[in-house]
């Protein structure tokens, strides 16, 4: 016992010397900053140009980074004149719903106020640079900014493709962005294998207690399962962006980001073209084990995607990542269109139209608008409301409850889970955890979409379709 309070006093005061003038990846920050404020006022054509193109986001998967570096910026931004650009005009985003007093929505707002749709009062332009975890990966129209910073490598490459999204989409006003990862240069390798030296230590621990399986999923024999990942990594190391162009690792499942770039490089250099091709134009190809044809459609301004099989008892399908699925091809697809796959689009038509006027009709009704909330998030509310946690004010504990009791994904769910069953001291104890964790989480409470006004049938109208054989 007093050894390991000795040794953990002598880490302490290592960790102690640890001072933010002499972290040099923080130093290295403080140079891309000045290299972007510089560049931002070499290209522009006026004060305002020079605004939109130094805006930048940096990333950091921890939120004791993000602490770590708004600290040391704002000190450094107040006296270095390379660097006045951004005085007053830095914000930070994580999992809490304020920081620095300042939320996260008029953060947003403020940062990029025509990209996020700000309505007034938050269409100020308020800030050049923001400070942000994971939490704005995913979702966020940040297109304005045109540089992006990611002080910390993810292990997995398919997050730093995410970041990537919130700058890269269609309507950027930028013709190009501009993206930096920190690399730890001198320990990279070692990083790298990392993973693998796990597995074999945890293989060898297994089989010496006589364990026929290791605790983690192949781990006697998935010794090359990172290899793509470490691929993908060295290939950024090497500055090739390829995995950017792609949308992700080959393994990976295509994300809403790959879509949206096929749809940008397509309209870059076939825009006239597609702009120029009749409604209801279709085509066909061969291709995996379901036949039928795929509609999209519009109502005013939203775009619907409908994928009705050739068989007439197969169920019409509604769901948007399915469609895009089944719909992949490239330009060296050979176009297949049957006579009689052809002439079925007429009746597949009118099954997918029907199917959408239905959609369209049910979100009409506010009551058919409202979440489906998970058991386990019931349970917490339900919790918290019973024991609602001493010295927190009462409209983070509404806010909360209004995260709580909103759809949630099952990554969500589960860390969620494990806040809430976690021993605690005391319930107060527990119900404090429980609002810090869902803050840490992100969840935002569920804003229910205003009702649809009612249509008729003839108001859909089909743009294009495709007929999908069997490839046999």
């Amino acid at each position: 016992m007093g050894a390991d309070l000795t040794l953990l006093r002598e880490m302490a005061a290592e960790a102690a010397k640890v001072r933010p003038e002499g972290d040099p990846k923080l130093a290295a920050l403080v140079e891309t900053l000045t290299a972007i404020a510089k560049q931002a006022v070499d290209d522009a054509i006026d004060d305002e140009d020079a605004r939109q193109k130094r805006k930048v986001l940096v990333f950091s998967h921890y939120e004791d980074t993000i602490d770590w570096i708004e600290e040391h910026l704002r000190k450094v931004i107040d006296r270095d004149p390379r660097l006045a650009a951004y005085r007053g005009r830095i914000a930070s985003v994580s999992g809490a719903e304020v920081r620095g007093g300042v939320s996260r929505r008029r953060a947003l707002h403020g940062f990029a106020p025509i990209s996020t749709g700000a309505l007034p009062p938050d269409t100020e332009d308020r800030f050049d640079l923001v400070l942000c975890t994971d939490v704005l990966a995913e979702g966020m129209n940040l297109q304005q900014c045109r540089n992006l910073v990611n002080y910390d490598l993810p292990w997995n490459p398919m997050r730093l493709v995410q970041r990537h999204g919130r700058v890269d989409r269609i309507g950027s006003p930028h013709p190009a962005v501009f993206l930096r990862t920190f690399f730890p240069d001198a320990q990279l390798d070692a990083l790298l294998n990392l993973e693998r030296r796990v597995r074999r230590k945890l293989a060898q621990a297994a089989a010496s207690v006589g364990v026929e399986e290791a605790p983690i999923e192949r781990g006697a024999t998935g010794e090359q399962s990172f290899a793509e990942t470490r691929g993908e990594i060295e290939k950024l190391h090497r500055e090739d962006a390829s995995i950017y162009e792609a949308g992700g690792t080959a393994g990976a499942a295509q994300t809403g980001e790959e879509y949206r770039q096929e749809l940008r490089r397509a309209l870059a250099r076939y825009g006239d073209v597609i702009r120029d091709l009749p409604w209801r134009t279709g085509s066909g190809m061969r291709k995996g084990e379901r036949a039928g044809h795929l509609f999209c459609a519009t109502v005013g301004e939203r775009v619907c995607l409908r994928f009705v099989p050739r068989e007439a008892e197969g169920e019409v399908v509604l769901e948007l990542g399915t469609c895009l699925r089944l719909l992949e091809c490239t330009e060296e697809t050979p176009r297949v269109l049957s006579e009689k796959m052809a002439l079925g689009a007429y009746e597949a038509w009118a099954r997918a139209r029907r199917s959408i006027f239905e959609t369209w009709t049910f979100e009409t009704d506010p009551a058919n608008l409202q979440p489906k909330v998970r058991k386990l998030n019931r349970d917490v509310a339900a919790f918290l409301r019973e024991h609602p946690p001493a010295g927190i004010e009462q409209e983070r504990q509404d806010r909360c409850l209004d995260a709580i009791e909103a759809p949630w994904s099952r990554r969500e769910e589960n860390l969620l889970r494990v806040a809430w069953e976690r021993a605690h001291a005391t319930v107060a104890d527990k119900a404090r955890n429980l609002v810090e964790e869902v803050e840490r989480i992100g969840a935002e409470p569920f804003l229910p979409p205003d009702p649809l006004p009612p249509i008729g049938i003839e108001e859909i109208h089909l743009i294009t379709w495709l007929a999908i054989e069997r490839d046999r």
